[in-house]
């Protein structure tokens, strides 16, 4: 019998896969004709059929080609994880990193953190997540995610925190409100005026929870989970928002400007966090990407503080 190769057994997984030998073949960056040969020579070395590959049709596996497949996997991850371990003796950070990111946070970090890693660290792959605090939370508690991105007044579970930057809660306003000639304003003040607000959560929540501590009931007149779509109807004057996020500029995308004021009311204290669930160790990429962040963000004063 002829030796198989690893080789031969990804291109057989990607067809299992993809269910096409074309698809398998953009996929591996090969010919069709590659990726066919590799099968037959599978084939032949195992003395099996494990494909029925049917023109227009894709290619579909028999029962021998799904036994084959399972085994497959496990030795192609072997094979890699072997790839890993040898990098690893070379003290190279390798692998996957999977990080959550609160969706209104991610233009801010996530950029300089993927850049950083593409320079220092190439070997790691960057699987990204953006969304709720609360989504991000159930999967960081389901093993999903090695580290979270958010505020930490969203934390609700039991979560490990690591400071990254302190945050302020803002109040943004068209430049032609009445109230931007202020520099310093009581949420009081903004009276009946409609609100447009973040909807995500626990973000929607928390921001509408502290206009009615402020002691009135919020006319909120419109929510989004796109921060972009709040800015732009604030400058455009249909509203004013309250936000955490100060990109640089303080210009929407459509280039209308905008007023950050400070908050006059007392605020609890916020801070962009990193979250792990309590009871885990931080791998070395995640040790890697903390030491970034907290030397990167800590002093950075654009973006979000």
């Amino acid at each position: 019998m002829n030796a198989v190769t690893l080789r031969q057994l990804e291109y057989f997984l990607a067809v299992a896969d993809l269910g096409s030998v074309t698809a398998a073949a953009r996929r591996c960056h090969v010919s069709p004709g590659g990726i066919s040969l590799a099968l037959t020579e599978l084939e032949t070395s195992l003395g099996a059929q494990l494909m029925l590959r049917r023109k227009a049709k894709g290619a579909a596996l028999t029962p021998a080609g799904h036994w084959v497949a399972d085994r497959a996997r496990s030795i192609v991850a072997d094979a890699d994880e072997l790839q890993f371990a040898a990098q690893r003796l070379q003290g190279e950070l390798v692998g996957p990193l999977k990080i959550g990111c609160f969706g209104s946070l991610s233009p801010w970090l996530l950029p300089r953190i993927i850049e950083h890693f593409a320079r220092k660290h190439p070997a790691v792959d960057i699987e990204l997540t953006e969304g709720s605090s609360d989504l991000l939370q159930q999967m960081l508690l389901d093993g999903e995610l090695d580290i979270g991105l958010m505020y930490s007044l969203h934390i609700n579970t039991e979560m490990e925190q690591t400071t990254i930057a302190p945050v302020r809660l803002q109040l943004l306003l068209s430049p032609d409100h009445p109230l931007a000639a202020q520099k310093e304003i009581a949420l009081r003040d903004l009276g009946d005026s409609p609100a447009a607000l973040l909807g995500l959560q626990p973000a929607r929540d928390l921001a509408e929870n502290q206009l009615r501590n402020a002691g009135f009931e919020p006319h909120i007149k419109w929510r989004s989970t796109n921060v972009e779509t709040i800015r732009s109807l604030v400058a455009r004057g249909l509203a004013y928002s309250v936000l955490m996020g100060r990109p640089l500029g303080d210009r929407t995308y459509e280039g209308l400007p905008l007023a950050y004021r400070r908050i006059k009311d007392d605020l609890p204290d916020n801070a962009v966090v990193a979250a792990h669930p309590r009871g885990t160790t931080p791998s070395q990429k995640v040790r890697a990407l903390l030491n970034y962040c907290q030397d990167e963000f800590t002093r950075d004063r654009s973006p979000v503080q």
